[in-house]
C-alpha cells in the first residue's frame, strides 16, 4: 500500500507539471498576444483589448494559471473562441470516440498477440516460431498510415466490403456507426500485434523454461492448462507493461489513424484546434490526454506490484 501510495502521488505532481507546462506553452506572453493566439491574427486591436479584459489576462500569471486549474477540475474548460460552444462538451465527444477506438484495438491486439506469442514460444525455432517473428518484423515495419491505406484501398474500394470513410459515427445509426469503426480498429490492431506478439513470446518463453513448469509437465497436466492456469499469471507482469505501453502507443497513433479514416476523434479535433488557434481546445486535450497517460502508467505500476508474488508477500 506504501508503493501504490508513492506511486499515487508521483502521478499527482506529474499531472501537476503537465498542467504548468500546457499553460505556460500558451500564456506566458503579453495579454494581446495571448488574445491573438485565442482570436487569430486578424483580430482588431479593440478586439483584443475587449477579449484580454473579459478573460483577466492583464493578472499575474501565476493568478490565471490557478482560476483555470480550478475551474478545469470542476469542470468549467472554458467556451471555444472559433465555435462559441463549451470545450467540454466537444472534447468530451471526441475522447469517447477515440476510446472506442484505442480500447477495441488494443483488447484485440492483445487476443492475437498473446495467442501468437504462446504458440511461438511452445514451439521455438520451429516454422511456427519463425512465422510468428517475421510476420511480426514485417508488419512492424510498416506505419500506421500505410497500414490503413492498403486496408482502405482493398477493403473499402476494390472489394467495397467496408465503409471508406467515418461519416457513419456521425450521421449513421448504431449498425453503421459499428462498421465505421471496423478500418480504423483493425488498422491499430495490425499496428500493435507485432510488439505484443514478440513480448508475449519472451515472457513465455522464460517462463516454459521454469523448473515448476517442467514439474507441471512431467505430472501429466494438459498442455492448455499449463499455459494458461500456470504460465500465463506468471508472465503477466510482462504483459501488463505491454498493454500499457500500448495504451500510451495507441494513444500517439490514434491522430494518424483518425486523420487518415475521417474519425471525429481527440487526434482529429487536436489538428483541427491547433490549425485553427483553439487554444482554449488544445489546452484542455493536452490536460485530459496527459491525465490518460498518468492514469495508465499508474495503473500498470499498481497491477505490478499486486501481481508480483515477492511484492505482494512483503509486509
Amino acid at each position: 500500500m506504501r508503493a501504490i501510495a508513492r506511486q499515487l502521488l508521483l502521478a499527482v505532481a506529474t499531472l501537476l507539471m503537465i498542467s504548468v507546462i500546457t499553460f505556460a506553452s500558451t500564456n506566458i506572453k503579453s495579454p494581446i498576444d495571448v488574445a491573438r493566439n485565442a482570436l487569430g491574427r486578424f483580430a482588431d486591436p479593440q478586439t483584443l483589448v475587449i477579449y484580454a479584459r473579459d478573460h483577466d489576462l492583464y493578472k499575474p500569471v501565476y493568478v490565471r494559471y490557478a482560476t483555470w486549474l480550478g475551474d478545469f477540475v470542476q469542470g468549467n474548460w472554458g467556451v471555444s473562441p472559433v465555435t462559441n460552444q463549451p470545450v467540454e462538451g466537444t472534447v468530451v465527444s471526441a475522447i469517447g470516440r477515440t476510446a472506442i477506438l484505442a480500447g477495441a484495438s488494443t483488447l484485440l491486439a492483445l487476443l492475437i498477440g498473446i495467442m501468437l506469442g504462446a504458440v511461438a514460444a511452445r514451439h521455438p525455432g520451429s516454422r511456427r516460431d519463425g512465422a510468428v517473428l517475421v510476420g511480426s518484423v514485417v508488419l512492424a515495419s510498416l506505419p500506421e498510415f500505410v497500414i490503413g491505406l492498403v486496408l482502405l484501398l482493398v477493403l473499402g474500394v476494390d472489394l467495397k466490403v467496408l465503409p471508406a470513410d467515418s461519416t457513419g459515427l456521425s450521421f449513421g445509426d448504431l449498425g453503421a456507426q459499428i462498421t465505421a469503426y471496423v478500418l480504423p480498429v483493425l488498422t491499430l490492431t495490425l499496428a500493435i500485434v507485432p510488439y505484443v506478439a514478440r513480448m508475449s513470446r519472451s515472457a513465455f518463453q522464460e517462463t516454459f523454461g521454469s523448473d515448476y513448469i517442467r514439474a507441471a509437465v512431467l505430472r501429466g497436466i494438459p498442455r492448455r492448462s499449463i499455459i494458461w492456469r500456470h504460465a500465463m499469471p506468471n508472465a503477466a507482469v510482462v504483459l501488463v507493461n505491454v498493454v500499457a505501453q500500448n495504451l500510451i502507443y495507441v494513444l500517439g497513433g490514434v491522430i494518424v489513424v483518425e486523420s487518415v479514416f475521417g474519425v471525429p476523434g481527440v487526434g482529429q479535433l487536436l489538428v483541427n484546434s491547433v490549425g485553427s488557434g483553439d487554444i482554449i481546445t488544445v489546452e484542455a486535450i493536452a490536460l485530459v490526454t496527459g491525465a490518460a497517460f498518468v492514469a495508465v502508467n499508474f495503473g500498470a505500476d499498481a497491477a505490478v506490484l499486486l501481481l508480483n508474488p515477492k511484492l505482494r508477500g512483503r509486509r
